[in-house]
């Protein structure tokens, strides 16, 4: 499910928002239920199957950071950290890198090794190095005793769960406790609605046109001129900033919604004035 699209705006968006404020009337464990599997819906709606694979991740991680809290010999706990950062890197290598790496060795062999052509799951290294970077901190005995439920509304929160911002578990699993968090707020809600609109706005007004344009060119690259190559090289450009900057507030404004504060991750970037002052942007 995409944040610009009909389904989400019209149904998914007011539906989760209204069940999430009236289930925590009764009890914050049932908003946060219904948090998870409206967030499980936005993930799985497009390829059900998926489901299995977020699942599995966030059970495998979750039990790792259960173990380190075990007392155990220091070899022992460096062996889980292997198998943890193994687990999640392969999870990786195998949806995004695996048929890359099998035509390369085809090519470099002559090997006939079958492509297994896997669909890229939605937002998978965005929760994947989100789970690892909490499996290294569970090692290093820096995460508190969360629930289960925490920690799976931390790995799929709809807002930041395909496309970031990557968001470290002391950023956001204290922000399900709070109390402030069970009712709506005015202000929260105009800020989350002033940033959905506008990064909404730079998707479909911005980013999409110059796609549109972009596109056009690829598809016809054999009659492009010089100066129609130049201008499409600067039309991609702002096609992925204004991408980026676009999901980037959308999320923010998502989550301001609920009454949640996601990181800001893209911070003008193009206004840099050095490498090191755009990586930080």
């Amino acid at each position: 499910m995409l944040f610009n699209s009909y389904i989400f705006v019209l149904l998914f968006l007011p539906l989760t928002l209204a069940g999430y404020f009236w289930c925590h009337r009764f009890r914050r464990e049932w908003a946060g239920v219904f948090l998870l599997a409206m967030s499980l819906w936005f993930y799985g709606y497009n390829n059900p199957r998926y489901l299995l694979l977020i699942g599995g991740s966030i059970c495998v991680n979750y039990l790792l950071s259960l173990l380190f809290r075990k007392e155990y010999e220091p070899g022992l706990r460096k062996a889980l950290l292997f198998i943890g950062i193994a687990f999640n890197v392969a999870l990786i290598f195998v949806f995004k890198y695996l048929d890359f790496f099998l035509s390369n060795i085809n090519a470099l062999t002559g090997t006939a090794f079958p492509l297994l052509h896997i669909a890229l799951p939605l937002g998978i290294s965005f929760f994947t190095f989100q789970q690892i970077s909490y499996v290294v901190d569970s090692y290093r005995d820096r995460t508190l005793r969360y629930h289960f439920l925490e920690y799976a509304n931390f790995v799929t929160f709809f807002p930041q769960l395909v496309a970031g911002p990557i968001v470290l578990h002391g950023e956001l699993i204290p922000q399900f406790g709070e109390e402030v968090n069970s009712r709506p707020h005015p202000e929260r809600i105009t800020r989350g609605i002033m940033l959905f609109t506008l990064g909404l706005s730079k998707k479909m007004f911005i980013a999409d046109k110059f796609g549109a344009a972009v596109d056009l060119c690829f598809a016809n690259a054999a009659a492009a001129s010089s100066a129609d190559v130049l201008l499409i090289m600067l039309a991609y450009t702002f096609q992925i900033y204004f991408d980026f900057s676009g999901y980037s507030d959308m999320a923010v404004g998502l989550a301001s919604l609920f009454g949640f504060d996601l990181p800001m991750n893209f911070n003008s970037p193009y206004k840099a004035l050095s490498i090191t002052d755009f990586w930080r942007r």
